[in-house]
Parts: structure tokens; C-alpha cells; sequence
């Protein structure tokens, strides 16, 4: 048996009463479960698998699907604004959309972990949302650097290939803003958006093109 601390990142309803919980958890990384029987009234994961909230696990079996058999919420936390709690879904989304193998998961847990306690009190969620797509971006394997050489006011893209490039034509942000975002330098408005627009690139590029729910529901 496996002792953990761990997210609750999603839960899928399985057979008759039971969940596949899907799980980041502090030393396996992003895992599966199967919490059974956790959706009956007398459940002992009653009130004990929501999501934005650590959680101490623990789990068993040889197969790639394991058996969840205790779970008890060790985290403090708060109702937080609507727009924080999408923000959190869409960290959750992200997470379950890459294909990440176990060290990746485990070096994202505690970005995850403080971004989650942040978000539940930020007055403002954008770059904190960010930061963690950089974070996600250099896990998998985009480093998002530019040379020295390349000047303040050069726009910039992103291109699969090649990383970021000098753009003619596309304004997202030029290379002096976005080299005070990596320093986590104070960013106007208009900064902020430029931001927003070239990372909307990198990370549609990161998910295959796929829709992404809760980005959506950000944009309303």
C-alpha cells in the first residue's frame, strides 16, 4: 500500500456506484484510481474527494489502474470567486491533457500545489495562469528563451519548431516584455494581454489543437 499526498483533478462515475479518480499526486505523479463504492450515501470517501483541496491518499494494486482505499482531506481552504475556481479547472484541464510521464508530474505537484493556495484569495488569476504554463511549457520540453541579441521592440511568435521567433506582422509582445515576464517584472494592461495572446499559441500548440472547456469560461 502507497501513502501520498495528492489533487483530485477529476472524477469519472465506474459501473455501479464507484469513480476513476484521476489524481496528481507528490511522488507518483499524474495517476488513476478506482475509488469504489465512493458515490453510495454510507461511502468512506464521503465528502473526501473534491477537487482544489491536498489530500492524503493511499492505494494499492499491480495493475496500471490502482485500488484508492483511504483518502482524508489534510488541506485548508476557502470558497473562492468564480473566476479563481475556473481558473483552477483550467489548470486541472491542462494537467489531463498532456501526456506526462511520472517525473513530470511529480516536478509539477508543488507548482500545482502553491498555484492552488494563491488562486483561492488572487484578485487577479491571468499571470498566475501563465507562470504556470511557462512552468508546463519547459516540462515539456519548450524552453521559450530568446537570444540576447534579439531586440526590445522585436515581436515575437511562437513556432512549433523553432520556438519563439521574430514575427513581422503578429503583435503578441515584443521581446522586451516578454523578457520582464520571465523575470517576473511588473507588467501593464496591454503587456499582460500581449502575454496572454502569444501563450494562447504555445499552449493550443501543447494540447494538439484540442478545445479546452474552461479557457472558455475565462474569456466570458
Amino acid at each position: 500500500m502507497v501513502t501520498v499526498d495528492a489533487f483530485i483533478l477529476h472524477k469519472i462515475p465506474y459501473k455501479n456506484s464507484s469513480e476513476i479518480v484521476r489524481l496528481l499526486t507528490q511522488t507518483h505523479g499524474r495517476i488513476d484510481v478506482v475509488a469504489k463504492g465512493s458515490r453510495s450515501q454510507k461511502s468512506v470517501f464521503k465528502g473526501q474527494l473534491q477537487a482544489f483541496i491536498k489530500t492524503t491518499i493511499s492505494f494499492q494494486g499491480k495493475h496500471a489502474l490502482k485500488t484508492l482505499t483511504q483518502a482524508e482531506q489534510t488541506g485548508l481552504t476557502k470558497p473562492a470567486d468564480y473566476l479563481n475556481q475556473v481558473a483552477m479547472l483550467y489548470c486541472n484541464e491542462l494537467l489531463l491533457m498532456l501526456n506526462m510521464d511520472e517525473e513530470q508530474g511529480i516536478a509539477v505537484y508543488p507548482v500545482y500545489r502553491d498555484l492552488i493556495h494563491k488562486l483561492n484569495s488572487a484578485e487577479s488569476v491571468t499571470l498566475l495562469l501563465r507562470y504556470f504554463e511557462l512552468t508546463l511549457c519547459r516540462l515539456s520540453g519548450y524552453a521559450l528563451s530568446i537570444n540576447n541579441d534579439v531586440a526590445d521592440n522585436a515581436d515575437l511568435v511562437f513556432q512549433a519548431n523553432h520556438g519563439l521567433v521574430v514575427s513581422h506582422g503578429h503583435q503578441n509582445c515584443n521581446a522586451e516584455t516578454f523578457r520582464r515576464f520571465i523575470n517576473r517584472q511588473p507588467l501593464n494592461t496591454a503587456e499582460i494581454r500581449g502575454i496572454s495572446r502569444l501563450f494562447r499559441t504555445v499552449v493550443n500548440h501543447l494540447v494538439g489543437g484540442r478545445a479546452i472547456r474552461s479557457r472558455e469560461l475565462l474569456q466570458k
